[in-house]
C-alpha cells in the first residue's frame, strides 16, 4: 500500500497570493482599468473586510471568484499563459523552501504527493509540475468555442471538499502526513496521522496545539 501524503498549496506550500498575482498580470498587459472598476464596486465589502466585519474565508472566496470573472473570453493559451506568469511572477518566488524540501523527502521515501488545493487548476497544474507531483484543485469553464467562461466548473475544492476527493484514498487507512495553514484545512489535517500546521491562523494554531499537531512556523 502507497502511502498518501496530502498539502494544501496557498499559504502552505507558499506565502505568495493568487488574487496578488493575477492583477499583477492584467495590470502588466493593459487591462489595469478592468481590475480598477472591479475594485470600485467592492470598495464597501473590501470596508467591511478590513473592519473584520465580515466572514474572512467567504469574503476571500468570492474576491478571487470575481477576478476570475475578469478573464471571461481568454482562450485556454492566453489562460494558460497567465497561469505561467502568476507561477513565475507571484507563487514560485516566495514559495516556502523548508515545506517544499519535506515533500520532496516523501517522495523519495516512496510516497504519493498530492497537492489538494481551491487553487484554479491550470495554475495549480504550473506550480506542481515544478516539484513534480499531483495537484487536485478547481476546474475552470470554457465554452464550446474554447473561450474560458468566467466561472468555474465546480465548486472551490476547500474544506470539507478536499476530504471528500481523498476519501477514496482513505479506504486503506488515513494519510500518512498533510500540511495545511488555515482553519479549512481541519478536515484534511484530522485525517492524517502525522498532520503539520504551517503558519497558522489563530483557530487552526488553537486546534493544532489542542491536538498535539506539529507546527511550523
Amino acid at each position: 500500500m502507497t502511502e498518501i501524503v496530502a498539502s494544501d498549496l496557498e499559504g502552505t506550500l507558499t506565502a505568495g497570493q493568487t488574487w496578488r498575482g493575477m492583477r499583477s498580470y492584467l495590470e502588466e498587459h493593459g487591462q489595469a482599468e478592468a481590475f480598477r472598476a472591479l475594485y470600485r464596486r467592492s470598495l464597501p465589502s473590501l470596508i467591511l473586510y478590513r473592519l473584520k466585519l465580515v466572514n474572512e474565508r467567504a469574503f476571500k472566496e468570492r474576491w478571487i471568484l470575481q477576478i476570475l470573472q475578469l478573464y471571461a473570453g481568454y482562450d485556454a493559451a492566453a489562460f494558460g499563459e497567465m497561469a505561467n506568469w502568476v507561477v513565475e511572477q507571484e507563487l514560485w518566488p516566495r514559495r516556502r523552501k523548508q515545506v517544499l524540501a519535506e515533500l520532496a523527502a516523501h517522495q523519495e521515501a516512496g510516497r504519493r504527493v498530492i497537492v489538494v488545493s481551491g487553487l484554479f487548476q491550470p495554475i495549480l497544474d504550473v506550480f506542481t509540475a515544478r516539484i513534480g507531483c499531483e495537484g487536485w484543485g478547481t476546474a475552470v469553464s470554457f465554452d464550446e468555442h474554447g473561450r474560458f467562461t468566467g466561472h468555474t466548473a465546480e465548486p472551490l475544492n476547500v474544506g470539507d471538499k478536499k476530504v471528500q476527493r481523498l476519501r477514496p484514498l482513505l479506504q486503506d487507512g488515513p494519510l500518512y502526513a498533510a500540511y495545511g495553514d488555515t482553519i479549512r484545512d481541519i478536515p484534511m489535517l484530522a485525517n492524517s496521522v502525522n498532520a503539520t500546521a504551517i503558519r497558522p491562523d489563530k483557530r487552526l494554531r488553537r486546534v493544532a496545539e489542542a491536538r498535539e499537531w506539529r507546527i511550523l512556523g
